[in-house]
């Protein structure tokens, strides 16, 4: 009998003061997580020291990537800047058979959340992020209650200055506390989240008490790493369906698509979906045209449920009877806002050879 091949997916979170490395084999449904420290003289490069460290480790336990089904590396700050430079940092070592997989701790904890069971994800859930004297928290809430549910997540940061909060005071716990009692009567949580290295320590005697009352309270440095690992694994088919809205920087809630018709109704078929950071939100569909010989596009704002149309006109190319032109539509986003759309003319067999011919048709949105 063969053994079974076990896959592996990758997840590496680059920090600023440290790297976290988890591997998930699917055919076990074991996770590894590794964690570490970059030291102070090697953090102005953080980026380039993380890798290396993964490098080293993965050099001692004999992991190569070309081995990984798949890796997603998440960025603390992922600018245009860093994103760069990681992609040129690995571009030897991935190239030929896959390409640098870069999202946002934002995305990462939504990947996390969603891809465990739905008890978690089922409720209100929190993650709060401590390190560097600054609380970040991430809120994943319930946007309809119904038999189809949909989700709303947003990022945003707290001021620790307001609730007097002073690492290592001794009123350090009592204030935490009282800051995270006001917060949640606004912000109810089922599910909490605690990340970074701020709540290392024992200090939190008083704070961790609240938050355990009637809640489910989880602690762990791999939640970043972790989600890029599953995100690998398979995708999530309720933000494949656009039922979770993540409300962030980088993050795209417009839909581009067109309007078809199923069973003699129109119907708007999305060519891209929401929850995901504009340079990774791109889709493509091949459409017929009628003898209008054009293409009006829609693009949905799912944040405010609003729609915006456009109409591309389909010009110079022979003619042709209607429906016997078939057209390759393929759009991908340059902002979280922007984007462009390239119409190609694949033609309609060998009566009606394709031409190759791409208009181009740049987008906009109304944010």
């Amino acid at each position: 009998m063969e053994e079974l091949e076990i896959k592996k997916y990758g997840g590496v979170d680059l920090g600023k003061s440290s790297v976290q490395f988890s591997i998930y084999f699917e055919g076990r449904e074991e996770m590894t997580e590794e964690s570490f420290p970059i030291p102070p003289e090697s953090r102005q490069d953080y980026i380039a020291a993380g890798i290396e460290l993964v490098k080293k480790y993965m050099e001692v336990n004999r992991h190569a990537w070309s081995e990984f089904s798949d890796v997603n590396f998440v960025l603390e700050d992922a600018s245009e800047t860093n994103r760069d430079r990681l992609r040129n940092l690995l571009v030897d070592d991935f190239r030929g058979f896959q390409e640098v997989k870069i999202i946002t701790r934002f995305r990462a904890f939504a990947e996390y959340v969603f891809h465990q069971e739905r008890i978690i994800w089922d409720r209100n859930t929190l993650l709060l992020d401590y390190h560097d004297h600054r609380l970040r928290y991430i809120l994943i809430d319930q946007l309809r209650r119904s038999r189809q549910k949909a989700y709303h997540a947003v990022e945003k940061e707290i001021n620790l200055d307001e609730y007097h909060i002073v690492e290592g005071a001794p009123d350090q716990d009592q204030n935490f506390g009282q800051m995270m009692k006001r917060f949640l009567v606004k912000h109810p949580a089922n599910i909490i989240f605690l990340t970074g290295e701020g709540f290392e320590g024992d200090w939190m005697k008083k704070t961790l008490s609240y938050l355990c009352a009637g809640r489910r309270v989880f602690l762990g440095q791999n939640l970043y790493a972790n989600g890029a690992c599953l995100l690998g694994v398979h995708s999530i088919e309720l933000m494949d369906e656009g039922m979770i809205l993540l409300d962030g920087p980088e993050m795209v809630y417009h839909t581009v698509g067109v309007v078809t018709a199923e069973a003699g109704k129109p119907q708007y078929l999305p060519i891209t979906s929401i929850g995901r950071e504009w340079y990774n939100t791109r889709g493509s569909v091949d459409i017929i045209l009628d003898k209008s010989q054009r293409v009006e596009f829609f693009y949905h704002n799912t944040k405010e449920n609003e729609m915006e149309g456009a109409v591309c006109e389909v010009t110079d190319l022979p003619k042709r009877p209607p429906k016997t032109t078939r057209i390759r539509i393929e759009v991908s986003f340059t902002s979280q806002t922007e984007g462009v759309i390239l119409l190609t003319d694949l033609g309609f067999g060998e009566m009606f050879p394709a031409t190759g011919k791409i208009i181009v048709f740049p987008f906009s949105l109304v944010s």
